[in-house]
């Protein structure tokens, strides 16, 4: 299943303030940008809110993603909350075009059907911020050798391994050098 879409009908001809829980169990997006492990599940909370309806989750799953250390694929587990407003666009008794108060509404946050939309791409956004920046695959993770490329975690070289020295501290460097060659014995 790609696309995570609501009924919502019933929903819009209720009074401000009902409320729905949809149990998600098996949405498994087919986004090209992230590979899933394990399925989208949680739970979302649709509540009747004014002119939309507000919509609130707390989903899980396990993505697949690559160390920037190691450059080695690992499973890391990602929560995903969000509360974003949804506005219906067209008159669900008639079925014409409303007018919007507010015209910087995202597309993606309009109800485009009269009875249902889709939350897929709200997923998608949330799942995106919510991976981390520099992903590791543990929080020791000793990376590649930059002298012979092997995976440090599996692998002992005996490569020597120079620190990179921010030409700032070289002074400093040069100092502490001078320190250690004038102690006595």
């Amino acid at each position: 299943m790609e696309r995570l879409t609501v009924n919502v009908a019933g929903l819009l001809q209720e009074a401000t303030g009902s409320a729905r829980r949809l149990v998600v169990d098996a949405f498994y997006p087919g986004w090209e940008d992230v590979t899933f492990v394990a399925p989208v599940e949680g739970v979302i909370e649709l509540v009747r809110a004014g002119k939309g309806i507000v919509v609130r989750s707390e989903l899980a799953t396990t993505l697949e993603l690559t160390c920037c250390r190691c450059l080695g694929a690992y499973a890391h587990e990602l929560r995903v909350s969000f509360d974003e407003m949804y506005y219906p666009q067209f008159d669900l008794a008639t079925g014409s075009p409303l007018r919007l108060e507010h015209d910087a509404i995202d597309p993606e946050f309009l109800i485009e059907n009269v009875d249902r939309f889709d939350l897929s791409e709200a997923v998608r956004q949330h799942v995106a911020i919510g991976q981390p920046l520099m992903p590791r695959c543990r929080r020791d993770c000793r990376g590649i050798c930059p002298e012979c490329g092997v995976d440090r975690n599996a692998t002992v070289c005996n490569c020597p391994v120079e620190e990179a020295l921010d030409p700032r501290f070289a002074p400093l460097q040069e100092m502490a050098r001078h320190v250690r060659h004038d102690r006595p014995a």
